[in-house]
């Protein structure tokens, strides 16, 4: 019993330096997140302003450059030239929407504002990612049980939501990898969260 005592409060030691640290990355995934979706909407609205000074430097330093997101490729830099691929075209069924696309289809400051608040929103689902797992480090502590149903659920989650920016971000293959390595991760606190209440049942 003393043993189990012990090795529980080496637990709950780890989990207040890993929910100190989960809290300071949440700070940083925050504000990053709010510097990446602001600076997409300056560029946005300043796409007359910008756009010049982009496609100059870009040829000035001779900038060869892909604006990607893993496997997606929102835009290309090729000293001074830009393109967009195909897949990245906008196009929209009302007159409105499609004339924007026609008059900026051509506007780095545009493509470039949907790359930041696209990395802007995987930034903000990492923060809601971050903001579980310190909540699952503050039930453990709470119950003093690492194996509490709470945590598995949110773990659960947790492990979810990273498989869907993977998913997003980097391809299918990296998230299905991320799915299998969700399922047993769940099985093995599982098998932990039965073994647990047994001991406790049998006390």
């Amino acid at each position: 019993m003393n043993e189990e005592n012990a090795k529980l409060a080496k637990v709950q030691k780890s989990c207040k330096a890993a929910k100190i640290v989960s809290k300071i990355l949440l700070i940083f995934a925050i504000v990053g997140c709010t510097i990446a979706i602001v600076t997409g909407i300056v560029f946005f609205f300043g796409r007359d302003k910008f756009d010049p000074q982009i496609l100059s430097g870009s040829g000035e330093v001779k900038i060869n450059q892909q604006l990607r997101v893993g496997g997606v490729v929102f835009a290309e830099f090729n000293e001074g030239e830009f393109t967009v691929p195909e897949s990245m075209k906008m196009t929209s069924s009302v007159p409105a929407l499609q004339q924007f696309f026609d008059e900026n289809g051509d506007s780095p400051s545009l493509y470039l504002s949907f790359y930041l608040i696209f990395v802007g929103i995987m930034v903000a689902i990492v923060a809601v990612v971050l903001a579980i797992i310190s909540s699952v480090f503050d039930i453990i502590l709470k119950e003093g049980n690492p194996f509490a149903d709470k945590a598995i659920k949110r773990i659960l989650i947790s492990m979810i939501i990273l498989c869907g920016v993977l998913a997003l971000t980097t391809g299918g293959g990296f998230a299905l990898l991320g799915a299998f390595l969700t399922w047993v991760i769940y099985t093995i606190l599982d098998y932990g969260r039965v073994l647990k209440k047994q001991s406790d049942e049998t006390l």
